[in-house]
C-alpha cells in the first residue's frame, strides 16, 4: 500500500490494489477519487491514524517521509522551548535594549517572544497578568519584521495597554497611534497616518468590520452573505456565477496594507466561530493582508469558553490552510452524531495526547503557578454549599426574605410553567434566566418597554428589509431590599469602613444597572459627603480616557476604596494592585470570565493574598449556576448547548433546588 504526497502537495494520497474499507470514517476528509485511488488531508494526525490502521502495510513515500520528519520535528523543537525556563534573544537587545532589560526579571517572557520569533503563527495563552503584550512586542522585533503593525485590542486595553506599554518601553522611533471616539475623526487619522516601519496602529475590533452582501443577477436584491454552502438568496433566486458580490469594509484603508503583524488581543471575543457563517468582525480579519514574511499573534489567557471545539476558530485565523474545514478538525477529536449528524459530543480521550501535540507547533500556555509558585493561592471565603461535600462550590449562601423572595418567586413559577410547556425558545429563554439572576440579587420592577430590534430577528410577517423595528421587552430596574446588598454592607462595617477600612475592595457584576443601585445605597448608608465619593465604578461606557484615570486614582493611596466593575467591561486589560478583597454578586454563564475579572487583583505584578467572595442566594438559579459552571470549569471537554438558551435554562432550574 503506497502512500505519498501528491502532485499539489495538499494531501496524502494511498494507492491499494485492495480495498480500503472504513478509511471514511477513520480519517475525517477521507475520499476516493474518480481515479480510483484514495486521498485524505496532508497532517501528521492523518499519518498517525493510517499507521494505527495500517501499521506495516503502508510503504511511505519519501517525500512524504521528509516531510513528516520535519513537521515532527518541528513541533518537538517548539515543545521544548515553551517548555524551557528561558530563551536566547539576539535582536531585541539592540533594538528595544529598556523592553529587554524588563524580561530579565521574568524570563519566561523572553521564551514567549523566542516563541513567537521562530513561528509565522502563533497563539498565546497565558495565564492573565504575565504580560502577553510585551512577549508579543518583544517576539516581533526579535524576528525582525519591520512595520506598519496593527493591534486589533478591546476598547479597554487599546489606549490603558498598549499605547501604554509602548511608549514605556520601545524606542522613540516607535509609533502608538489610537483612533478618537467620533467616525469621521477615525477616518481622517486613518487615511493621513504616514505608515512606516515604526507604526503601531491600536484599533478596536468593530473598526474591521466587513459587510458583504450577494447581489441577485436577476432581480437586483441583496442577501447578507452566510455560510458557503449557502444557495438559495432571500429573493428566492438560486445564487449562480452570475451573483455578484459586494464587499463593504467599515474603513477601507486598513485593507489595502501589508501588514507586518496583526495581533488580536483578548483573541476567543474576536476569533470564535460558533456558527458556519463568520461574524463581520471575522470576517475582516480574514480580509486583513499579512506580508509574506509578516506574522500573526492570537492572544488569550481563555481561548474558549468552557467549549474547547471554539478553538478551531483561532487555529483557522492562524492557518487557515492547515485547519480550513472545522467538522473535519472537531471529528479528529470529539464524538459525533445527534439529528444532523454534525453535533458536536463528548471529548475523545483517547485521542487528547493527539491534540496537544498538533497545538505544540502553534500555542504556547503558562500558568501562574509554573511562572510565579510564590505567589500566594487565590483563598474563596465562604462554606461549600453541601457541607457532606468539600468538592461543591464555595461561596456565601445568604437566604432571601421579604418582598425580594416574593418577587423572585413570581418569576420562577412563570418561567417554569413555560419551560414546561414548550413555550419557550432560546432568546426568551436566556432573558427569562437574566430577569432570575437579577431578582436573586436585588428586588426590582419589571415593566415591558418597547425596544429597537433588527428586522432580520423576524421570520413573519416582517420583510428582510434591514431596517430596525420595535418590539415590547421585559426592563428590569433593581431596587432594595437586596439580601447581597445587607452582606456587602455589614462586611463593611466590619471591616472598618468608612473610616478606617483595612483594604480596598472590588465589587463585581454583568449588570451594571445592580451595581449602580448599590454604589449608591453604600453611600446613602455610610452618609459620604458631596465630592468625596467612597465608591467609584467602570461599565462599558466608560469612556477609554476616563477608565485609565479612574484605575490610577483607585490604585493610588486615598480616593476611592470600593470600586463597581462590570465583569465583561472591566474583566479585561486592567490591573487593580490595590485591592485585596473581590466580591461577586452575579456569575455569568461563562465561567472563565469570573477566572479573568479574579485575575484583575491577583498579580505577579504584586504578589499579595487576594481573597474573594461569591455571593449566592439559596433556592434560586444562584445555586444552578454555580454548579453548572464548576462542572464546566473541572470538566472543560464537556459541551452544553451550543446556544445555551432553554437546554442551559432547564439545567440550571433542574440544579437550583436542592432537596
Amino acid at each position: 500500500m503506497a502512500v505519498n504526497i501528491d502532485k499539489k502537495g495538499r494531501r496524502i494520497e494511498i494507492r491499494s490494489s485492495e480495498p480500503l474499507p472504513g478509511l471514511k470514517t477513520t480519517i475525517p476528509g477521507a475520499y476516493e477519487t474518480v481515479a480510483g485511488y484514495w486521498t485524505v488531508p496532508l497532517s501528521l494526525e492523518s499519518c498517525k491514524l493510517l499507521k494505527m490502521k495500517f501499521g506495516s502495510r503502508l510503504a511511505v513515500g519519501n517525500e512524504l517521509r521528509r516531510w513528516a520528519i520535519g513537521v515532527r520535528d518541528s513541533r518537538r523543537y517548539m515543545s521544548e522551548l515553551a517548555a524551557a525556563s528561558d530563551a536566547k534573544l539576539e535582536v531585541l537587545p539592540q533594538v528595544a535594549p529598556k523592553l529587554y532589560k524588563a524580561m530579565n526579571a521574568r524570563k519566561y517572557q523572553r521564551v514567549g517572544a523566542r516563541f513567537i520569533a521562530d513561528n509565522h503563527a502563533t497563539l498565546v495563552a497565558d495565564d492573565p497578568g504575565l504580560g502577553k503584550t510585551l512577549i508579543a512586542m518583544g517576539g516581533i522585533l526579535e524576528a525582525q519584521i519591520p512595520g506598519p503593525y496593527l493591534i486589533v485590542a478591546p476598547k479597554t486595553a487599546a489606549d490603558t495597554v498598549w499605547r501604554r506599554e509602548i511608549l514605556r518601553w520601545l524606542p522613540t522611533e516607535h509609533r502608538a497611534i489610537t483612533l478618537p471616539e467620533l467616525r469621521y475623526q477615525r477616518e481622517h487619522r486613518i487615511r493621513l497616518t504616514r505608515y512606516n516601519e515604526f507604526t503601531w496602529l491600536i484599533v478596536h475590533p468593530e473598526v474591521v468590520l466587513v459587510q458583504t452582501w450577494l447581489e441577485c443577477h436577476e432581480c437586483g436584491r441583496r442577501t447578507e452573505e452566510g455560510a458557503k454552502q449557502q444557495r438559495q438568496l432571500k429573493c428566492g433566486h438560486i445564487k449562480s456565477r452570475l451573483t455578484k458580490k459586494i464587499i463593504n469594509p467599515s474603513y477601507p484603508k486598513l485593507f489595502d496594507i501589508d501588514w507586518g503583524a496583526i495581533v488580536v488581543d483578548e483573541s476567543h471575543e474576536s476569533l470564535i466561530r460558533r456558527t458556519g457563517t463568520p461574524t463581520q468582525r471575522r470576517r475582516g480579519l480574514d480580509m486583513l493582508k499579512v506580508r509574506g514574511d509578516g506574522i500573526k499573534i492570537a492572544m488569550s489567557g481563555t481561548p474558549f469558553d468552557s467549549k474547547p471545539h471554539q478553538l478551531w476558530g483561532t487555529l483557522n485565523w492562524l492557518d487557515p490552510v492547515t485547519n480550513s474545514a472545522f467538522h473535519r478538525w472537531a471529528e479528529l477529536y470529539w464524538s459525533k452524531g445527534g439529528y444532523t449528524g454534525f453535533q458536536i459530543g463528548e471529548f475523545r480521550k483517547d485521542r487528547e495526547k493527539m491534540l496537544w501535540d498538533s497545538l505544540s507547533a502553534v500555542a504556547i500556555r503558562r500558568t501562574k503557578r509554573e511562572v510565579a509558585p510564590d505567589l500566594p493561592e487565590k483563598i474563596y471565603v465562604g462554606s461549600p454549599l453541601m457541607p457532606t461535600d468539600p468538592g461543591s462550590p464555595v461561596g456565601i449562601w445568604l437566604p432571601m426574605d421579604g418582598k425580594q423572595h416574593t418577587a423572585y418567586k413570581q418569576m420562577e413559577e412563570i418561567s417554569v410553567a413555560e419551560l414546561d410547556s414548550g413555550r419557550l425558545e432560546a432568546v426568551t429563554g436566556l432573558s427569562e434566566l437574566t430577569r432570575l439572576k437579577q431578582l436573586a440579587c436585588a428586588y426590582g420592577n419589571i415593566e415591558t418597554r418597547m425596544a429597537r430590534v433588527k428586522c432580520e430577528q423576524y421570520y413573519e410577517p416582517h420583510p428582510s428589509c434591514g431596517k430596525e423595528h420595535r418590539e415590547p421587552r421585559p426592563f428590569y430596574t433593581p431596587e432594595l431590599p437586596s439580601n447581597k446588598f445587607d452582606w456587602i454592607i455589614e462586611s463593611l462595617e466590619e471591616w472598618g469602613y468608612p473610616k478606617t477600612p483595612v483594604d480596598k475592595v472590588v465589587i463585581v457584576s454583568f449588570y451594571t444597572g445592580i451595581l449602580r443601585m448599590m454604589a449608591h445605597g453604600i453611600h446613602k448608608h455610610f452618609k459620604v459627603k458631596k465630592g468625596a465619593p467612597l465608591v467609584t465604578g467602570i461599565s462599558g461606557k466608560t469612556p477609554s480616557d476616563k477608565r485609565r484615570k479612574i484605575i490610577d486614582t483607585f490604585n493610588a493611596p486615598g480616593g476611592a476604596h470600593i470600586m463597581m466593575l462590570n465583569v465583561k467591561a472591566g474583566g479585561t486589560a486592567i490591573t487593580i494592585d490595590s485591592a485585596d478583597r473581590m466580591i461577586f454578586i452575579s456569575e455569568t454563564r461563562i465561567p472563565d470570565q469570573q477566572k479573568q475579572a479574579e485575575d484583575r487583583i491577583h498579580r505577579v505584578s504584586n504578589p499579595r493574598q487576594c481573597m474573594y467572595y461569591y455571593l449566592r442566594s439559596l433556592e434560586t438559579v444562584d445555586v444552578g449556576t454555580a454548579l453548572v459552571n464548576q462542572d464546566a470549569d473541572r470538566d472543560t471537554h464537556r459541551l452544553l448547548d451550543g446556544r445555551r438558551g432553554v437546554e442551559y435554562l432547564r439545567q440550571v432550574m433542574d440544579l437550583s433546588h436542592l432537596s
